[in-house]
């Protein structure tokens, strides 16, 4: 949240998270107003179902303690805050607390809801364009068409889960969704058809990053590394079976950015698979290689990752040998290549010095304490950012820059954040964006 006193060097920072691909300035001045003014409306809201705004370092609001990314950027000085929602007077983080908020709320204004019931298409004149409803399709596929008196406003996320749409619009190989694996681009395909402006399909990993995913036979969604081990005698390796950066960086704060010719770009894996982590029994006893409070299966399906992983050892999800050549075999390795890589990190790690990538020495261990242990990592998005431009009423735009009439988008689905995303963007940008697609919408007359 920016001070609203502070906006003007709130958005000097977010410009140049933006370079080299800028918004319109009309638009960054509404979403930046938007973000700071739109918490008394939060704090009202949340009030009367008993729940509250906490803030980053607890008790009340404490301007200037927050979670800045990108603290050499011009502008990173902002002031601002950092804010969750949770149950009133549980003073702790609570996992998915801004939904379970808005979902309670929901459910109190006693607002339906149809489960199992997706939109897949829109009913449009073919004239004049405007939107007059939605098809939707029930769970035996049965179809029924809903009229919108006002407009009809998408937020059905983005296409982390569409494996070809991320193959055609960002060039992936493989990669995963660690979060709803509903986001498969239904609203992307509704906007194209119905003449939508897209916009910002392929900025750095849509933005959001892609973190490095354990997916499993049991999830559609995949768990998310461990983002800080307390041991250092682990790797990662690439499709040549060789290191291929600094994996001990703790990348997480940039959303799995690091600086490669002077920018911040994606971390390499996405085009460096099939990639793995490899490790001994000293790190697997010491560390739980998932992080378990983020993740679908965690925070959603309530999986419980053991802490040593012995019961994911145990279903067969992490690869056991007793020896450095037999877990190669298992992992479809060469066993030379890789017996050579883990042969020159454990001199390395002796000497204390990676001459390689400049591992820190304290995260530095060899890799000598049998058993040995690997599973595979795959580029994992949290969001996406593409979709159908929008003004900041949050209409749909079509190639002209006009409004589709009674068409509106909400959410990371033609985000404003156009290249780097600065933490918690995505939540606050959701409101306030579906706040602007209902104010529009019902300053309408009703359709006829």
């Amino acid at each position: 949240v920016p001070h609203e006193e502070d906006l003007e060097t709130f958005k000097t920072y977010i410009r140049v998270c933006n370079e080299p691909n800028p918004i319109p300035e009309d638009y960054l001045d509404w979403w930046a107003y938007e973000m700071a003014a739109q918490l008394s409306w939060i704090e009202e809201f949340v009030a009367g179902i008993d729940y509250e705004v906490g803030y980053v370092g607890g008790g009340p609001l404490r301007w200037g303690e927050l979670v800045v990314e990108f603290e050499d950027f011009p502008g990173a000085d902002f002031v601002g805050a950092s804010a969750h929602l949770r149950e009133a007077g549980s003073g702790g983080f609570e996992i998915g607390g801004v939904w379970n908020a808005f979902h309670k709320g929901v459910q109190e204004r006693g607002i339906p809801v149809e489960y199992q019931m997706p939109a897949t298409a829109l009913v449009q004149d073919p004239l004049t364009k405007e939107v007059a409803g939605v098809v939707a399709a029930d769970w035996a596929g049965n179809e029924t068409t809903i009229r919108a008196r006002q407009g009809v406003v998408l937020a059905c996320g983005g296409f982390e889960n569409d494996l070809q749409m991320q193959r055609d619009f960002h060039g992936m190989d493989q990669v995963y969704t660690t979060g709803t694996p509903g986001n498969t681009g239904d609203g992307i395909k509704m906007l194209m058809e119905a003449g939508a402006q897209l916009w910002h399909m392929k900025n750095q990993t849509q933005s959001g990053g892609f973190w490095l995913g354990i997916k499993v036979p049991e999830f559609e969604s995949a768990f998310i590394r461990q983002m800080v081990f307390r041991t250092g005698s682990w790797i990662e390796i690439d499709g040549a079976g060789e290191r291929f950066y600094d994996e001990a960086q703790m990348y997480h704060r940039q959303h799995m950015k690091h600086i490669q010719h002077g920018k911040y770009v994606d971390l390499p894996h996405w085009k460096a698979l099939p990639a793995h982590l490899v490790f001994d029994d000293y790190t697997r006893e010491n560390n739980t290689i998932i992080t378990p409070w983020l993740s679908w299966p965690v925070s959603i399906e309530g999986y419980r990752w053991s802490r040593d992983n012995q019961a994911e050892i145990d279903k067969g999800w992490i690869m056991k040998a007793d020896t450095i050549e037999e877990l190669a075999a298992i992992m479809d390795r060469d066993p030379a290549e890789l017996k050579a890589t883990i042969d020159r990190w454990n001199a390395m790690a002796e000497a204390g010095s990676d001459e390689d990538f400049g591992r820190n020495p304290e995260m530095m261990r060899p890799i000598n304490e049998p058993p040995y242990y690997a599973i595979e990592l795959f580029p994992a998005l949290v969001a996406t950012t593409g979709g159908a431009k929008r003004n900041p009423d949050s209409q749909a735009l079509n190639w002209s820059d006009e409004p589709i009439a009674r068409l509106y988008t909400a959410g990371q689905m033609g985000s404003y954040v156009s290249n780097l995303y600065q933490n918690g963007i995505f939540l606050s940008e959701a409101i306030m964006s579906g706040r602007a697609a209902a104010q529009h919408a019902l300053s309408l007359e009703p359709a006829e």
